[in-house]
This record gives C-alpha cells, sequence and structure tokens, in this order.
C-alpha cells in the first residue's frame, strides 16, 4: 500500500465529516450575513428616522416656537401650544419620511401604526430635549455683549432680530 492509497482512504473516510463541517460553515456564514443585513437595515432606518424627527424639531423651535414664546405674556408655552407644536412635527415627521417610509419603519420595529406614533412622540421628546439642553448650554456660555449682538438671545435657536 503506497501513500497515495493511503491518502485516498482516509479522504474517503473522513469526506462525510469535512462535508458536513463545510455545510455547517455554510449555514452558519448565512446566518451571519443575514443578520449582518438586517442589522444594518434597521440601523439605517432608525439613522432616518432620528434625522427626520431632529429636523422637524429644529425647523419647529426656530419658527412657531419663537412665535408662541413672543406672544405670550412670560415667554412660556402653553399646553395647548405644546400639543399644538407637537402635533406639527407630527405631521412635519410624517411628511418627510413618507407613507412608505413610515411603513417600513413600522415593520422594520414590528410595530402597529399606533405603536409607531408612540415612538414617533417619543423621539420627538427626546429631540425637543436635546434642543433645549444644547440651547440651554450655548446661553450660559456667550456673554452678554454677544447676546445682545444676537437681537438679546443668547440662544441659538431665537427669532431673528428681523421683526
Amino acid at each position: 500500500m503506497t501513500a497515495l492509497d493511503l491518502g485516498l482512504r482516509i479522504l474517503v473516510l473522513f469526506s462525510p465529516i469535512l462535508l458536513a463541517a463545510l455545510a455547517w460553515a455554510s449555514a452558519r456564514l448565512a446566518q451571519y450575513i443575514t443578520a449582518h443585513v438586517k442589522n444594518t437595515y434597521l440601523k439605517n432606518a432608525l439613522v432616518r428616522l432620528d434625522d427626520a424627527v431632529f429636523s422637524a424639531v429644529k425647523e419647529l423651535e426656530q419658527t412657531v416656537v419663537a412665535e408662541a414664546k413672543a406672544t405670550n405674556s412670560d415667554g412660556k408655552l402653553t399646553a395647548a401650544d405644546r400639543d399644538r407644536i407637537k402635533r406639527a412635527a407630527m405631521d412635519k415627521v410624517k411628511s418627510y419620511l413618507g407613507m412608505k417610509g413610515l411603513a417600513e419603519i413600522g415593520t422594520i420595529l414590528g410595530l402597529s401604526p399606533e405603536g409607531l406614533a408612540g415612538v414617533l412622540g417619543t423621539r420627538i421628546e427626546a429631540a425637543v430635549h436635546d434642543v433645549r439642553a444644547v440651547t440651554n448650554a450655548i446661553a450660559s456660555k456667550v456673554p452678554a455683549p454677544v447676546a445682545a449682538a444676537l437681537g438679546g438671545s443668547a440662544g441659538p435657536l431665537a427669532a431673528s432680530p428681523a421683526a
């Protein structure tokens, strides 16, 4: 018996084990690729959602919120104003994403339309909190002469002095 014959017999003996290991490795690789694609898809959908929410909140902060605060004597929003602005933010986010985008995000997250509305409301509240935190942090660091030059407000999201 030569080394070649011995090698062929070993190959014949271990080929089912080798093929089973190769099949198992292929299945695991396919699972990994599928999970990676789904995670990337989810991440991109959430980034798009966050971008739409933050854009809507910043836009409303610069326009509607500034006007509402200016019309109130104490410079604060009433509960009715907050509800109206939140509904406007929800409408803007929905228009930014479109019906297909909303359906896609709802499917990816496994949410009903009511559940998706709850997620949107929560993300809007979080974006409002972030905008306020940034505004307050910047306002506390802006010197008074610079604030006066900006129209009397140290906040970066205040109404322009055009009025």
